[in-house]
């Protein structure tokens, strides 16, 4: 056993002298701390002095393992870093130059170290090495609690995407601000390194703190991780005033307003609503803006951003925000043109001076109702209301269109009644002008060997709050409209603005709404289908309506809630 245990000491020791070389040991002692012996160097008196300046000697002068890349002297601007605040001084040059644990340079490496404030560099080489692309000048000077390596330049730090959110570089102070505002900064005392009792208070060395903000998982964007890779666009000053005053305008609040709960009931069917509507417009405003902003370059097609360079036009099949929005080719593009590109560890951001989006590509999308939805369903009077479902292989193939979703509201008169009625609730209306569209099926939708469908011909009407927040005096009719009973009928039903917004009013699932109601106006001499089959309704806001029209090949990307369909202008 002697022996052995002999044989075993003398291999780690030869293994050690393979790791610190004593050729290589110019300066140092095997027996000091690294403190002690980055102190004694004459080489690095300037990176002595900043280490001291943070509180740093004494973290290098206890018993817990670490290496050093120390710059040595005149390899940096020594002046311009003592004159920075502790805090900035100890992330961004001293703890960028230390990691835990022992990393000699011996043998072949290439190695990915993370360092003290995170950040990962590339420790390479076979013989001589470099630590992120910068020289050793001297490896493997030994010590009690680590080993130390000397360079003939700082490691300069890399911000992040995170870290760059502030206006040392560029007028973005408005969205540093409103971001930071979500910052907790909490002690990890499990991490941190403890140090003397003093009048009673535990102190300690080296105090590790746990960062968190609540906006990495509402915007699901990690822009704080080292080993992410996200593109974000941060909107200068301007922009983001410019941005704000045309949101704004979309989430017009009421403190107080009267909601239909129930359509169909005669009586007792309001409730009185009341929310902070100065609150909401300015929490809804933000929240519409920063979702826009940030991108996963390893996700869909987004990675043509990794490449992207100023200037350059982007060319992509689509983007998809983090927020899962997606930009087709042409709002793509326009979204980073005049943007500038900032290369961050972790990604890159551009900077802009005008955020360039359509409001329907983010905030102002096209809502759908799907009529057999049971969360929009509102009620039916005068009739009863059954789902109906229609498979592709099921389809009348002389019936031309989809139907949306697979599904479709069919509801049938009760007894010889020929005035039912549809109430649709609809959620997430803004404070805007929508074209209104009613898609419906004829009869022989599923049946080869029916004869030809009657047309169904019906009356829409709007019940919604004024700019006050009392109910309408009247709905606003919308018109009366036939069907084509040949095809899955869209059929435009006009425009309305609305006075306020609903969306994000409600709590938990429920959300406030207008309704609007689809009323059968078939006569009794059989000219019409009695019984209305509603597929879904479309509500485009007016602006990409018109757009549409204006553009025919725009493409706006019908699998994502939208309406890219044949609408019957």
């Amino acid at each position: 056993m002697a022996a052995f245990v002999a044989g075993a000491m003398t291999t780690a020791c030869s293994d050690w002298d393979d790791h610190y070389d004593p050729t290589d040991a110019t300066s140092g002692s095997a027996t000091s701390t690294l403190w002690r012996n980055i102190q004694t160097n004459t080489e690095l008196s300037e990176f002595a002095e900043l280490v001291r300046k943070t509180g740093y000697d004494k973290i290098l002068d206890a018993s817990q393992t670490y290496t050093v890349w120390a710059p040595l002297n005149g390899t940096f601007d020594f002046n311009t870093l003592s004159a920075q605040g502790n805090e900035k001084l100890l992330k961004e040059f001293v703890q960028n130059h230390i990691a835990r644990s022992n990393y000699p340079a011996s043998g072949s490496i290439n190695e990915r170290v993370t360092m003290l404030n995170k950040k990962v560099l590339g420790f390479v080489g076979n013989g001589s090495y470099t630590m992120d692309g910068v020289d050793l000048t001297k490896t493997n000077l030994p010590s009690t609690n680590g080993v130390l390596h000397l360079l003939n330049h700082k490691l300069d730090f890399r911000a992040n995407i995170y870290e760059s959110l502030d206006a040392s570089e560029f007028p973005i102070d408005s969205v540093s601000d409103y971001y930071h505002s979500f910052d907790l900064k909490v002690l990890n005392e499990s991490k941190s390194i403890i140090g003397p009792v003093v009048n009673g208070e535990i102190t300690y060395l080296d105090s590790v703190m746990d960062e968190s903000n609540s906006r990495f998982l509402v915007y699901r964007a990690l822009i704080n991780e080292e080993d992410s890779n996200y593109t974000m666009v941060v909107p200068t000053n301007e922009a983001w005033v410019k941005a704000r005053q045309v949101i704004a305008p979309f989430y017009k609040y009421v403190d107080n307003f009267v909601y239909t709960n129930n359509p169909v009931a005669s009586s007792n069917n309001t409730e009185d609503v009341n929310i902070d509507a100065a609150y909401l417009t300015d929490s809804i405003t933000h929240l519409a803006l920063m979702q826009s902003l940030f991108f996963n370059n390893n996700l869909y097609d987004n990675g043509k951003l990794k490449n992207l360079a100023t200037g350059q036009r982007l060319q992509c099949d689509s983007l998809v925000s983090t927020t899962m929005t997606k930009l087709y080719p042409e709002d793509a593009a326009n979204y980073f043109e005049g943007a500038i590109r900032v290369n961050k560890s972790n990604g890159a951001i551009f900077v802009t001076d005008s955020l360039r989006l359509h409001p329907w590509s983010f905030w102002n999308k096209p809502i759908t109702i799907e009529a057999e939805t049971p969360s929009v369903y509102g009620g039916v009077s005068g009739g009863t209301a059954v789902t109906r479902e229609v498979q592709p292989t099921e389809q009348n193939p002389a019936v031309k269109g989809t139907v949306s979703n697979g599904n479709y509201l069919e509801v049938s008169s009760s007894g010889n009644s020929s005035s039912q009625q549809i109430n649709l609730f609809l959620p997430g209306v803004l404070s805007t002008t929508y074209h209104f569209y009613a898609v419906f099926v004829p009869a022989h939708i599923t049946n080869v060997y029916a004869p030809d469908s009657l047309p169904a011909t019906f009356q829409a009407q709007l019940f919604y709050n004024r700019e006050n927040g009392t109910k309408s005096v009247a709905p606003k009719n919308l018109g009366t409209f036939v069907t084509d009973p040949t095809k899955v009928d869209t059929i435009d039903m006009g425009e309305f603005e609305f006075p306020i917004a609903y969306a994000h009013t409600g709590t938990g699932t429920t959300e406030y709404a207008p309704y609007i109601r689809i009323s059968s106006r078939a006569r009794s001499d059989k000219s019409f289908d009695s019984v209305l089959r509603l597929d879904c309704l479309r509500l485009v806001p007016k602006e990409l309506d018109d757009y549409m029209r204006e553009h025919p090949d725009y493409v706006y990307p019908k699998d994502w809630g939208s309406i890219r369909i044949n609408i019957n202008y």
